[in-house]
């Protein structure tokens, strides 16, 4: 909470003026059943006042609380414009920042937690931390302050009669502490179950047509049924603890209540206190229990932002990814790419590349070739920085990847995978990927030099058409032609090609073949396949085998050697 609350620090005078704001409240809200009393005892039942000194007396007083309740509604306002800014304005940057921290996380993180864990951290935690900003922290404040002006205004009207309630105090303070205890609890099990469920949904809805294709939406069904119930019964925990809190509160208050009409109509009697004052404290009760029968509210907002913030400082600590040497302004300048004794593993368990040296070099199209499993994606996922080997070195321009600013030198690697990621927007955005230096021509330019202008143009609006979520209404095709495009854009040195033409049609495959020939006179293109077809007329064959590379040369020389590359051909075209 220390924390959280460092993020308010921005915004002090703004908490200054909520706070005197609420202080003035309170006030405010203690002044009511005074000047009512004073309106019974100095008036209405002061015998010594002629009938219109007692109803001149009343109306002053009911103007007076015409005042006081114009100034509450006021103040409630204000108060409540205050305490929303400033929950908006914290949250606001708490979602910069946590966003920013995701931006920044290693592609290792992103294996290992799904989608919809991290749209919880961003969108439902830090709407919790919204909800106790607006509706908690000046709120506490003003419930204490009004606490302790019910106690002193009740001290002042009977000490007695106080003293005949007191043993509320110590049964209160129990209820809370047990209360405080059994809610932390429960809502921890709620926010876990919670990312559940949305990391359920983001993994399912996004796989629809397999579930649709395969007719499992039954077993879908009965499957999310399951982490559903999961968070339901933790809801009904939760539920639990708040309807025992609650109405004990209430029955507790109407005991006092009991004790209080019993004890005063006694001391009315014996002359101790007069009807007004008795009224008075009654009205004083009544605001006593009132934040006292919120608080299981209030309780619930700050366990639930506790538990969210929680998760959320968790995800801001996990470890950034290495980007180099911030300080190197240098570029790629021939694309020159070695590996040095590389060693990879995703986990401790198991090496995926073992022991890899090989060299890739500008104006050579290179291909990379392996049963599934072999370390062909992984070599992808190093050479753009994605990951960091365990053991050895990846040298680019004879310098070490990791002495370069990644950041700056990422935009020349460029990788064109199988599954292509559009993003909402228009063709043209998805070639500059939003960067507004780069012009129409310059983006026709960079289509035409990929043979996909045409192609491109006959879409209903041409480069100016609209994009879905991940590019769903593109053919395979076309979102590959686009990712190449800008590559071509982007000026990339270093341009990768994993299974790019592996589910794609023939006259868009020989397209990218003809762009990838071009590129390959002057950049370093390395292209993964599977599909032996597709890789006879690169310059050289890398065959990897069990993370090793085993062979290497041209398609006629290792079909040569009768070995791997020679099995690999047999079975696909036997």
């Amino acid at each position: 909470m220390k924390r959280l609350l460092g993020y308010a620090k921005p915004y002090f005078w703004f908490f200054v003026l909520a706070i005197i704001t609420v202080l003035i409240a309170a006030v405010i809200d203690l002044l009511p059943p005074q000047f009512i009393r004073m309106a019974i005892d100095n008036y209405m039942n002061n015998p010594e006042l002629s009938a219109d000194q007692r109803l001149k007396g009343v109306s002053q007083m009911a103007l007076i609380l015409l005042g006081i309740f114009g100034m509450q509604f006021l103040l409630g306002y204000l108060s409540t414009y205050l305490n929303s800014f400033l929950g908006n304005r914290i949250v606001y940057d708490i979602r910069s920042d946590l966003y920013g921290k995701v931006l920044d996380l290693p592609m290792s993180f992103f294996d290992k937690n799904p989608s919809g864990r991290i749209n919880t951290r961003i969108v439902n935690d830090t709407q919790n931390i919204q909800e106790f900003f607006s509706t908690v922290v000046t709120a506490m404040v003003k419930d204490v302050f009004l606490l302790a002006g019910v106690i002193f205004f009740m001290l002042r009207i009977s000490y007695r009669l106080l003293a005949n309630i007191g043993f509320m105090f110590p049964v209160i303070v129990l209820a809370i502490f047990l209360f405080r205890y059994f809610d932390l609890k429960v809502y921890r099990q709620v926010r876990t179950n919670l990312a559940r469920v949305n990391a359920y949904l983001a993994e399912h809805i996004s796989g629809m047509s397999v579930i649709k294709l395969f007719r499992a939406e039954k077993y879908k069904a009965v499957e999310f049924d399951s982490v559903n119930r999961d968070l339901y019964r933790c809801l009904v925990k939760q539920l639990y603890v708040f309807a025992i809190f609650r109405p004990f509160i209430d029955f507790i208050h109407y005991l006092v209540l009991s004790f209080v009409i019993w004890f005063g109509a006694k001391y009315i009697v014996g002359g101790t206190i007069q009807f007004g004052e008795l009224y008075a404290f009654v009205a004083y009760i009544d605001t006593f229990m009132r934040p006292l029968s919120d608080i299981s509210e209030k309780y619930d907002i700050v366990q639930n932002t506790a538990a969210s913030c929680e998760k959320i400082f968790s995800l801001m600590d996990e470890k950034p990814e290495p980007l180099g040497n911030p300080n190197n302004t240098e570029f790629i300048k021939t694309g020159q790419l070695t590996f040095e004794n590389v060693w990879f593993s995703y986990n401790s368990e198991k090496w995926v590349l073992k022991s890899v040296n090989i060299s890739f070099k500008p104006g050579e199209l290179t291909a990379i070739v392996g049963e599934t499993g072999a370390g062909k994606t992984s070599l992808m996922n190093l050479i753009n920085g994605m990951y960091v080997p365990q053991k050895g070195r990846i040298l680019i321009d004879g310098k070490e990847m990791f002495d370069y600013d990644l950041r700056k030198i990422r935009k020349q690697i460029a990788a064109v995978p199988q599954d292509v990621v559009l993003f909402s927007g228009t063709v043209f955005d998805n070639i500059r990927l939003f960067h507004e230096e780069y012009s129409r021509d310059q983006v026709i330019e960079a289509l035409k030099k990929v043979y996909a202008y045409d192609v491109i143009n006959k879409l209903g609006n041409g480069i100016d058409t609209k994009i879905i979520e991940r590019g769903s209404t593109l053919s395979a095709g076309e979102r590959q032609l686009i990712v190449l495009a800008r590559a071509v854009l982007f000026d990339a040195k270093i341009l990768i090609l994993d299974e790019a033409t592996s589910n794609i049609d023939v006259e868009t495959e020989s397209r990218i073949e003809k762009a990838v020939k071009d590129l390959s006179k002057e950049k370093t293109v390395i292209m993964i396949a599977h599909r032996l077809s597709t890789v006879k007329g690169a310059d050289r064959i890398i065959v990897v085998h069990d993370g090793k590379i085993v062979e290497e040369g041209k398609h006629s020389e290792l079909l040569s050697k009768k070995g791997v590359y020679y099995k690999l051909y047999q079975i696909q075209f036997a």
